[in-house]
């Protein structure tokens, strides 16, 4: 029932419903007529009609603003969602508003429910479209089942209860239910009052607003004893986890594809920092591989890997020994200084070396030239973990910006922390056992410092300073680019991948919207091209030659397996030198530990040593460091 409409209105509206309720109840649905209601409310036909179009609408209109509200809380831009516990809450919580100013018309209706079929339909199609909304958001058709019975237990208690507060229960039960929903969380995290600033707390300062620095500050930030500042220069957060929406698409500048989320990092913080988000995996039966003009599936798994034609009979018994070596952990790989010298030594096929060339490039956002350059043992521990994964690849439902959001909320809510966009630190001294920052606007002394963000970055901010001479090894550190080719469609133009890789180009296209359909509009379709860009050029014009021919060749792609795509194109961005890490970890590259020796700071970021690739090298140096920082501050505590 709208908020909007008159009280005159509204009341006669409800009277008229709650008289034909009772009606309903003592005589039997089917035997109370229109003109019985007209009659029995001393009001027309016309009056009748004005508001209801059939007596089965009268009952329907019940559930319409319901279902309406409904509709609008699933079409939420992901942007716009802070949580995914917090978005589900919200519209059980505004359900209950809805229908708590009218207890007696919804009491009436719930007994009727029990006995008519018509209204139990009617009731029904409320709770379908309930229970296919939250499953646009949490995924898990066992937890919606909860989450919709909750609902139904929490109205129906109310409505035996006199003058039960239907919100507050409604508000309690949630609360409950999250406990067990929750993974592998037993208990829900404890709400306090934040401490009052005292004047020895520690004062940290995080430079960089990244996923490293939200991470790092969100960890610090349930500590009462510390404060801080996170520095961001640009007029947003998130880094190359950046988050935009453009004519109804969302994009992202960093993909937000999780490998092995179950063995994640990004697991551990949900459990620890009280993060709620849920994601997809991609469909493995969907991801295929291009080879001289020949489509085949890629070998992720025991079905797949029989059915490729990459490799012979002989070679794939090869490959799926070599595959169970790393996940025991006995692989000749984990002792070779790079990929290129076991294969070197390996006695494999040719199309075996060139699969696992193409593994690496996949997972490490590198060329083949550059995969051969991975130390083996880093590519031995990533894919026994990898392989050891019930979930290889699986997309956050929402984009980074569901967990940007909830990182930054810890911050906000925490009433310690200040976040400075659009503030970059200039200059770095120190002088009184403080660090003082410098920015265009003041100065500010700080306990420890932060940097989360770039390597080449940091070796900048400090050159000069007496630290510069420590952090040489890793000034030279290069970064890993690719082009990104990404176009929203208004309509999907054909749905034959979920991946497609074409091997003899070094790039690939993933159907994003495939997986996480949050992205797009209702009936849109989201491609992401992305394509390996080697950083070796003689010249200018020779870098502009190869970039606009990988974009011929990205384009061709589409073309080929998305024909018609440019027609129905509604959004398009290029990116032709995107960074999607800021250090390679390739062997000729030193990644920077979380500290250095002889250099009083912190580091983290994807450029710092730390568990995975990519994202979770972020996720996880990020959480080592702030870690680190809460054990010194107990440690002087209890000295003191």
């Amino acid at each position: 029932m709208s908020q909007f409409m008159r009280a005159t209105t509204r009341k006669k509206r409800d009277v008229m419903m709650e008289v034909a309720l009772t009606m309903f109840m003592e005589k039997g649905y089917e035997n109370v007529s229109v003109d019985d209601i007209i009659a029995a409310t001393h009001t027309s036909k016309g009056t009748f009609y004005h508001y209801f179009k059939s007596k089965d609408a009268l009952i329907s209109a019940l559930y319409s603003k319901q279902i309406e509200l409904i509709q609008d809380w699933v079409k939420q831009p992901p942007s716009k969602v802070q949580s995914l516990e917090g978005h589900i809450n919200r519209l059980f919580l505004d359900l209950s508003s809805n229908i708590g100013m009218i207890p007696r018309l919804i009491r009436s209706l719930q007994a009727i429910s029990l006995q008519n079929e018509t209204v139990k339909m009617v009731e029904q199609q409320q709770l379908n479209i309930l229970a296919e909304s939250l499953l646009h958001w949490l995924p898990d058709p066992r937890k919606i089942d909860l989450l919709v019975c909750m609902y139904i237990g929490t109205i129906r208690t109310w409505c035996i209860q006199d003058n039960a507060d239907l919100l507050e229960m409604m508000t309690n039960n949630l609360a409950w239910i999250w406990v067990g929903l929750r993974s592998e969380a037993p208990f829900a995290s404890l709400q306090v009052d934040p401490v009052p600033k005292e004047e020895n707390n520690m004062k940290i300062a995080i430079i960089g607003g990244g996923l490293a620095g939200l991470t790092a500050a969100a960890y610090l930030s349930e500590n009462p004893n510390i404060e801080g500042i996170l520095f961001e220069r640009s007029p947003q957060l998130g880094g190359r986890a950046f988050t935009y929406e453009k004519a109804g698409f969302t994009l992202n500048y960093g993909a937000h594809a999780i490998y092995g989320i179950d063995r994640h990092t990004l697991t551990n913080m949900e459990r620890e920092l009280g993060l709620s988000f849920s994601s997809k995996q991609v469909d493995k039966r969907k991801v295929f591989y291009a080879k001289h003009n020949q489509l085949t599936p890629a070998p992720l798994d025991a079905i797949n890997l029989l059915k490729t034609d990459l490799l012979s009979t002989a070679q794939k018994v090869r490959f799926v020994g070599e595959i169970a070596a790393i996940i025991a952990n006995i692989h000749n790989l984990k002792n070779y200084a790079t990929l290129a010298d076991y294969l070197a030594e390996s006695n494999a096929d040719e199309d075996v070396k060139e699969l696992w060339e193409h593994l690496v490039c996949s997972n490490f956002f590198i060329t083949p030239e550059d995969a051969r350059n991975v130390s083996g043992a880093v590519i031995s521990e990533y894919y026994h973990n990898l392989f050891l994964s019930s979930k290889p690849v699986n997309y956050v439902l929402g984009s980074w910006a569901v967990i940007t959001n909830q990182l930054k909320q810890k911050l906000t809510s925490s009433g310690r922390w200040e976040i400075a966009l659009q503030e970059g630190v200039e200059s770095l001294r120190y002088a009184d056992r403080k660090f003082f920052l410098q920015t265009k606007t003041r100065e500010l002394a700080f306990d420890k410092v932060i940097f989360a963000m770039p390597v080449q970055q940091v070796v900048k901010l400090l050159k000069g300073t007496a630290w510069e001479p420590f952090l040489a090894p890793y000034e030279s550190n290069t970064a890993t680019e690719v082009m990104v080719y990404d176009v929203g469609l208004s309509q999907v133009v054909a749905r034959p991948f979920s991946y497609i890789s074409d091997m003899d180009n070094k790039l690939f296209i993933s159907d994003v919207s495939a997986t996480d359909h949050t992205l797009v509009p209702e009936g849109g379709q989201l491609l992401q091209g992305i394509a390996y860009l080697s950083d070796q050029f003689e010249n200018d014009e020779h870098r502009k030659a190869y970039l606009e021919e990988k974009n011929k060749q990205m384009e061709a792609l589409f073309d080929k397996h998305y024909p018609g795509w440019r027609d129905v194109t509604a959004v398009k961005r290029v990116s032709k030198k995107a960074m999607v890490a800021s250090v390679k970890n390739i062997a000729t590259n030193n990644l920077l530990p979380t500290r250095v020796e002889n250099v009083p700071f912190y580091f983290c970021g994807d450029g710092c040593t730390g568990k995975g690739e990519l994202a979770e090298r972020a996720f996880s140096s990020a959480r080592s460091a702030a870690l680190s920082i809460v054990q010194e501050v107990q440690q002087a505590l209890q000295s003191v």
